[in-house]
């Protein structure tokens, strides 16, 4: 009986244990599921929408730096000339290397069919520089072109009565003007250029000889056979291409010092340095006859400048095939263009 008593305490014991150990596990709250934890967890601070507190800048630490200055063109030396108006002048030139700009030279957009009439009187380009530079002149003929006279080619020093014997030198080439900036032009700029008679320096009458050993060369290839035509003749080129917005190459400029350096004299007028005389103007003799051929004024060549130059020497005109006038044949004179193909240009 005893031992029944004593297990039967023994089980109510336990129940009761049992029972206090449920009660406390029902009082403790359950722990939280994984995704209630994810979605208490505190926000990143990258994602907290209120600014943080302004730090203070450590001293030229935060500062942007200053980006560099792109390359600016370099200015020619002007050390060494000696005049100040020359350094201004050379000064003025912008240093580039020459460029066509993949825009390929063309003769004729600079002098579509020859010289051109710019002022409308009737006299073109080469007749108005052979007429204002002539030393001496008697008189010309109904196209413009003087019939006898004394030209002085200051590149080389020698003087001529025979206008056949002079042609008339763009001071900055054609083909120097294009790969100079000249490519970008329009073409009625290039024609523009091309007959400039509003400065002296940028057309001149030389002697032909001169003239085709120049070509199209700068300074850095060819100068004046004369050295006492250098200081004249850089203070021409660096005029020219200034006045038309030209660039220079390092070789040029350096040529153009070395010219500049033989400068006896500041800068006078470009004109009477030219002439060394005043300008003798003359009337235009109208002829009677109706020759459509002035006689020969000089020896026939084989290759010409211009028709004029052809009809100044008294090359015969010829009848072409398409055109419907008179003119040259195309190999006399390869700089003018033959829009019909006949192989005759400066037909009229």
């Amino acid at each position: 009986m005893r031992s029944r008593a004593a297990l039967a305490v023994a089980v109510a014991l336990l129940i009761v244990a049992f029972a206090a150990l449920v009660g406390c596990a029902q009082d403790d709250p359950p722990p939280p599921a994984p995704q209630q934890v994810e979605q208490e967890a505190p926000q990143p601070a990258e994602q907290d929408s209120s600014p943080p507190p302004p730090a203070e800048t450590p001293p030229q630490e935060q500062q942007a730096e200053p980006q560099p200055e792109q390359p600016q063109p370099e200015p020619p030396s002007t050390d060494g000339l000696p005049f100040a108006v020359d350094a201004a002048l050379l000064a003025r030139l912008r240093i580039a290397p020459e460029s066509d700009g993949d825009v390929d030279y063309d003769r004729d957009t600079y002098l579509p069919g020859g010289w051109g009439d710019a002022d409308g009187d009737g006299c073109n380009t080469r007749e108005e520089v052979l007429i204002a530079e002539a030393r001496e002149i008697t008189s010309v003929n109904q196209w413009c072109r003087p019939i006898d006279g004394v030209w002085w080619s200051w590149y080389d020093e020698i003087e001529f009565d025979d206008p056949g014997d002079i042609d008339i030198d763009h001071m900055v080439p054609l083909f120097e003007a294009h790969h100079s900036g000249g490519w970008q032009w329009s073409e009625f700029r290039r024609v523009e250029f091309a007959n400039d008679l509003g400065d002296p320096a940028a057309l001149t009458a030389v002697s032909s000889r001169s003239n085709r050993a120049k070509s199209a060369d700068d300074p850095a290839q060819w100068r004046p056979p004369a050295r006492s035509a250098w200081c004249k003749y850089a203070r021409d080129w660096i005029t020219v291409k200034a006045r038309w917005a030209l660039t220079a190459d390092r070789a040029e400029i350096a040529a153009l010092r070395i010219m500049l350096e033989t400068c006896e004299h500041p800068p006078e007028s470009r004109l009477a340095e030219q002439l060394d005389r005043p300008v003798r103007r003359v009337e235009v003799i109208q002829q009677d006859n109706d020759q459509s051929t002035p006689q020969p004024t000089g020896e026939r060549k084989a290759v010409y400048d211009s028709c004029d130059e052809a009809e100044a020497a008294g090359e015969p005109r010829i009848q072409g095939e398409q055109g419907t006038g008179q003119g040259f044949p195309a190999e006399k004179v390869p700089s003018a263009r033959d829009g019909d193909q006949d192989g005759v240009v400066c037909e009229r």
